[in-house]
């Protein structure tokens, strides 16, 4: 739709703690059409670095492949600057942006405020599924399922499916598809008294 900007973003990460971010997939949404996507692997930060054999199966990143990936800090750099002024759109909005904030309270960096959305929620509610999984509404929507689960296929079927649901309802804004974000994090820059 014109004028649906966002950047869809999917995090995996290396075992049950939130802050054990080990890859980040995002997908760039510019007035309805993707202009850009991006996806790389996290070293996670030190203290949450240990690899679940559970995690491992269902993301497929091992401690291998993250040996001589980029921190934490120079890949939410990263995140930020490919993501501008977006607001962010997850799958599980609330789980990404626990996960980019957990990750970032770790090594005591500073935000800025992010709003997220959450694609499973607006699935739930403009498609009526029993089940919550990705592909049931991919599959709803008569998208390809995605196969693997690593952050870059899951990102950018999320922005498909946001992309579907708004073209559906005629809406060409986030602010349309949702009545507020599904959290915000980070801080808002603090503004300047004028003199």
């Amino acid at each position: 739709m014109p004028g649906i900007s966002f950047t869809a973003v999917d995090f995996a990460t290396a075992n049950s703690d939130r802050a054990s971010v080990c890859g980040v997939g995002l997908v760039k949404v510019r007035n309805g059409r993707v202009e850009d996507k991006a996806f790389w692997l996290i070293k996670p930060p030190p203290g949450v670095e240990h690899f679940d054999p559970l995690n491992t199966r269902f993301r497929g990143i091992t401690a291998e492949d993250v040996c001589s990936a980029a921190d934490w800090e120079m890949s939410v750099e990263g995140i930020l600057h490919f993501a501008g002024e977006d607001p962010m759109v997850g799958y599980t909005g609330s789980y990404n942006a626990n996960v980019m904030l957990k990750a970032s309270e770790r090594l005591h960096l500073d935000l800025p405020a992010k709003d997220f959305y959450c694609a499973q929620s607006l699935a739930r509610d403009e498609l009526g599924l029993s089940k919550d999984s990705m592909n049931d509404a991919l599959a709803a929507l008569k998208l390809p399922p995605v196969a693997h689960p690593e952050p870059g296929a899951n990102s950018m079927a999320c922005a498909k499916l946001v992309l579907a649901i708004a073209r559906m309802r005629r809406l060409g804004s986030v602010a349309e598809l949702w009545n507020a974000p599904a959290v915000t994090i980070g801080h808002k820059p603090q503004g300047r008294r004028r003199k």
